[in-house]
C-alpha cells in the first residue's frame, strides 16, 4: 500500500489553522465557564429562613421557606455549627462552628452549603456574626470567660473584611447586630453585675445604653429592618456562674424604640424561654426560639406579625433556635448612603 502526502494551498492550510485554533479557544472558554458557573454561588430565588437545629443529635445549619416548609440541612457535619446570618445578597452565609479543632471560629458558606471555608488564618474564640448593609465588614464577638470572683465575661466585638483582613477592635460586649443605614451596631454590654443594651455609633465612636434601669438583662436585640426599633430578650434569674458563663432562668421579648422609648413586651405569658427573634424584611413580622411547655424542652421556631396575631409554630423536631431571615425581593439595588465602608461624593451646587 502506498501512502501520497496530500499537500493544501498556503491559503487554505492557514484557514484550517484558524479553525483550529478558534475550536480549541471556544472550547477552553465554554470549560472555564462551566467551571466558574459550577462553583458560583447562587442567590436563593425565594424568601429563606436559616437556622440551627439539634433534630439529629448535633448543631447543624438547616434552612426552610417562612412557612416552616422545605426543611434542608445545610452543613451535615459532626461538628457543632451555630450562628448562621445571610450576607445582603443572599448568596453566602456566615455562621460558627467548633470544626476547627474545638475553638468557636468563623466559616463561609455558600447559600445551598457548598464551598465551606474558614474566614481567619488566625485562631480564636469568635462568634455571633452580623453582616454589613453594603457585604463589606463582618461584625462578631471574640473573648472567653475569665472566672473571675466576682465572675466575668471578657467578651469584645469586632469588625473584619469576610476575608478576615483589617480586624479592628469596636466596644466591649456581645450579641452584636448591624444597624440597616451602616452607622451602629446594638450589642449587650457587659457589666459587673448584670448585661445592657448598647448602641455603638461607628462613625462618632460614641456609645450610649439604653433601659439600665428598666432592663437589666439584655440578650439578642436586632434591629427592624427600617431601623427605627430594636427587638431584644429580657433575661429572668440571669447570673454569671463561677466561671464567668451567663445563665439565666427564663426570658421574655420585647420591644423598643431606637432612642430608647416605647418599650413593649411582644412574648406571651405561655411561650417559655423566647429567644433570637429575626425580623422578616419588610418588618411586618418576626420569627423567633421559645418553648410552649415545661422548661428544658426543646426549643422550636414561631413566627407572629407585629399586630399581635397568634404565633405559628414553624418547627418541631429536636432544639431549633438561632433564625435569620432573607428575601431576595426586599433586598436594596444600591449600597447605602450612610455605610460604614462606602464613601460617597456631593455633588458641587451652584
Amino acid at each position: 500500500m502506498i501512502l501520497k502526502r496530500f499537500s493544501l494551498p498556503a491559503r487554505a492550510e492557514g484557514i484550517l489553522i484558524k479553525v483550529l485554533i478558534f475550536s480549541y479557544l471556544s472550547c477552553s472558554l465554554f470549560l472555564f465557564c462551566h467551571s466558574i458557573e459550577t462553583v458560583m454561588a447562587q442567590t436563593p430565588a425565594t424568601a429563606k429562613v436559616v437556622f440551627v437545629s439539634k433534630r439529629d443529635g448535633n448543631a447543624e445549619i438547616y434552612v426552610m421557606n417562612p412557612d416552616g416548609s422545605a426543611q434542608l440541612n445545610l452543613t451535615k457535619h459532626h461538628a457543632k455549627d451555630y450562628d448562621p446570618a445571610w450576607s445582603p445578597d443572599g448568596t453566602q452565609i456566615v455562621f460558627s462552628s467548633d470544626r476547627g479543632g474545638g475553638l468557636f471560629d468563623l466559616y463561609l458558606m455558600n447559600a445551598d452549603g457548598t464551598n465551606v471555608r474558614k474566614v481567619f488564618k488566625s485562631k480564636a474564640y469568635r462568634r455571633r456574626p452580623t453582616w454589613s448593609p453594603d457585604g463589606k465588614s463582618i461584625a462578631y464577638e471574640s473573648g472567653k470567660p475569665l472566672g473571675l470572683h466576682p465572675p466575668h465575661v471578657a467578651k469584645t466585638i469586632y469588625f473584619a473584611t469576610p476575608d478576615g483582613n483589617a480586624e479592628e477592635k469596636i466596644t466591649d460586649g456581645f450579641d452584636p447586630r448591624w444597624s440597616p443605614n451602616g452607622r451602629e451596631i446594638v450589642f449587650a454590654g457587659v457589666g459587673p453585675e448584670d448585661t445592657a443594651l448598647g448602641i455603638f455609633n461607628l462613625q462618632t465612636r460614641d456609645q450610649e445604653t439604653l433601659l439600665s434601669e428598666e432592663i437589666p438583662w439584655v440578650a439578642a436585640p436586632t434591629w427592624a429592618p427600617q431601623g427605627d426599633k430594636i427587638a431584644f430578650a429580657q433575661l429572668h434569674g440571669a447570673e454569671f456562674n463561677a466561671q464567668g458563663f451567663l445563665l439565666y432562668r427564663e426570658s421574655t421579648l420585647h420591644l423598643v424604640n431606637s432612642d430608647g422609648t416605647g418599650l413593649q413586651q411582644l412574648s406571651r405569658e405561655e411561650e417559655k424561654g423566647p429567644y433570637h427573634p429575626t425580623w422578616s424584611p419588610d418588618g411586618t413580622e418576626l420569627i423567633y426560639s421559645a418553648r410552649l411547655d415545661k422548661p428544658g424542652l426543646p426549643a422550636q421556631l414561631f413566627k407572629t406579625d407585629m399586630k399581635g396575631g397568634p404565633p405559628t409554630q414553624l418547627t418541631h423536631d429536636g432544639d431549633n433556635i438561632w433564625p435569620d431571615w432573607f428575601n431576595p425581593t426586599a433586598r436594596s439595588v444600591s449600597p447605602s448612603v450612610h455605610s460604614l465602608t462606602t464613601t460617597w461624593g456631593k455633588i458641587k451646587e451652584d
